[in-house]
């Protein structure tokens, strides 16, 4: 039996953390008022590239969810330290859709854009609560989407 490596604890010690730089590091996070929305349009433009590239056949089927996915991670992470918890909901969402299907085809492509234009509309309209009417009916749509492709591929 071979036991994983515990990576972080080797990062930051085994002494813990000190309260204080605790709550001071969440304090900043809590007070962060830096517009994400620049920072999503970017990540937004790196998504559509990739999309662009696979169509054109220039990135190989088995870096394509890799290249696909950075930009959500991206947005998941930074979209909940910046305040836009719906764009880190939807982005754990199609994440999650994405790490539990067989690969890449034009369906999941068409998909991949709907959540594309589902996270742009959200910067532009500034949408950041999930249980917001428009929030949550964007996710609901988009869950909609993930149930339909798995059930027409058997899963």
């Amino acid at each position: 039996m071979v036991k994983p490596e515990n990576t972080l604890k080797k990062k930051v010690g085994s002494g813990g953390f000190n309260e204080t730089d605790l709550i001071k590091a969440q304090q900043g996070i809590d007070k962060n008022d830096i517009d994400f929305r620049p920072l999503a349009q970017d990540l937004l433009t790196e998504l559509d590239a990739v999309l662009k590239a696979i169509e054109e056949n220039k990135i190989p089927v088995e870096k394509q969810f890799d290249g696909i996915m950075y930009p959500m991670m991206q947005l998941k992470s930074q979209g909940g330290l910046f305040k836009y918890p719906l764009v880190s909901h939807i982005s754990h969402k199609a994440l999650d859709f994405l790490e539990n299907i067989a690969g890449p085809d034009s369906d999941v492509m068409l998909i991949v854009v709907a959540y594309r234009n589902s996270v742009q509309a959200m910067i532009k309209l500034q949408l950041k609560e999930i249980d917001s009417p428009v929030g949550s009916k964007l996710v609901n749509e988009l869950d909609l989407a993930f149930a339909r492709y798995k059930k027409a591929k058997g899963q």
